[in-house]
């Protein structure tokens, strides 16, 4: 049995790798991961591949301590191989890239103590999409850049102080400290929300970031003036 963790983009079906897309097409099985809903990675597949004859299987993931879901995992895990032996076959599907924050790393241990072999399809990351709207690098020569999440940068942002470039993601709870620490340490801030999907929205300047706007898909690119 073999199990394919697709990354699908930040959201435009376009940036879907054509590797990525050539399995969701020849796939029978596709599993979707939720938190109670409707996932972003399944409404993007569904704008390029016809889904009426998929076998859609929906994997929920609690928002919990994840060393408490063990046996939440084992459960999944189970699904999973009990839907692929009648497949063979099967793909798992993940917004922007599997490498970054994405929730199969999780199972992977126990679907390969099963036998199950996993094949890691990449995808663009939303961090990468950004940088293509706002039409800047991320690093040239030999600057340095660091991709975190916001709550880890602002336990002790001064050791990130030696980076050219810092990309946060899961920003929006922390838009005031991200623009203080901004114009006390002399970077400018780009700030994305939903990049590449229907409601995306940019700011070029962090004191004019509308907090009420933004949702847990909004991510800052800090670049030093």
């Amino acid at each position: 049995m073999r199990l394919y963790v697709v990354g699908v983009g930040p959201g435009d079906p376009e940036l879907i790798t054509l590797k990525g897309l050539k399995i969701l097409k020849d796939t029978p099985l596709i599993f979707y991961p939720t938190g109670g809903k409707e996932t972003l990675a399944l409404s993007i597949i569904k704008k390029v591949i016809p889904l009426e004859e998929k076998r859609l299987v929906e994997l929920y993931f609690p928002m919990q301590r994840v060393e408490e879901l063990s046996p939440h995992w084992e459960d999944l895990t189970e699904r999973i191989s009990a839907y692929l032996s009648d497949t063979r076959t099967g793909a798992f599907i993940t917004l922007g890239d599997p490498a970054f924050y994405s929730t199969f790393f999780y199972l992977q241990s126990f679907i390969e103590k099963r036998g199950i072999e996993i094949e890691i399809i990449p995808g663009i990351g939303s961090f990468s999409g950004f940088s293509a709207s706002l039409k800047i690098p991320l690093a040239l020569h030999r600057e340095e850049v660091v991709i975190t999440n916001a709550g880890s940068f602002l336990k002790s942002p001064q050791k990130y102080l030696s980076f050219d470039t810092i990309v946060l993601m899961k920003t929006h709870r922390f838009t005031k400290e991200i623009r203080d620490f901004a114009r006390t340490y002399g970077y400018t801030g780009f700030t994305g929300k939903r990049i590449g999907q229907d409601f995306e929205k940019i700011w070029y300047n962090l004191s004019e970031v509308d907090e009420d706007e933004l949702d847990y898909f909004t991510l800052v690119i800090l670049k030093k003036l």
